[in-house]
């Protein structure tokens, strides 16, 4: 874990109101924390595999952006900040991007409007939303 990263990530999200949102590529900057996405897995495919997925996602035409709403800013010492929902702004068909996530055993895969879709996001992007989420 990348602790210069942490504290930076921690003091940015500090000073942000809640919902904190992050761009999914800035979530994993640094971060090897397996308890800050997906902890609720009872085999979890790493950190890398989170990143990368989601990595790949992004690059797909039919996606805009890819956020990660904080949960928990500072869970614990020496912690990364933790989330369990991905918002995911395109025209992507939500069972595409379940099928994409599949290896990531999210509980849930669809309309962000269930989770209640945060300002920033509707202000910014005209684009449907979708959410992930892992309980």
């Amino acid at each position: 874990m990348d602790t210069t990263k942490l504290k930076h990530l921690v003091e940015q999200l500090s000073a942000q109101p809640a919902p904190q949102l992050i761009p999914i590529a800035t979530f994993f900057d640094g971060n090897d924390d397996l308890g800050s996405i997906g902890c609720n897995l009872m085999d979890h495919p790493g950190i890398d595999a989170f990143r990368e997925t989601f990595a790949r996602i992004a690059r797909r035409r039919d996606v805009q952006a890819i956020y990660a709403r904080i949960s928990e800013v500072d869970p614990d010492d020496d912690c990364w900040p933790f989330t369990d929902t991905v918002f995911v702004v395109g025209t992507i068909h939500a069972d595409e991007l379940a099928a994409e996530l599949s290896a990531l055993e999210p509980d849930e895969v669809g309309s962000a409007k269930d989770f209640g879709i945060p300002d920033a996001l509707a202000r910014k992007y005209t684009a449907p939303i979708l959410v992930a989420w892992w309980d």
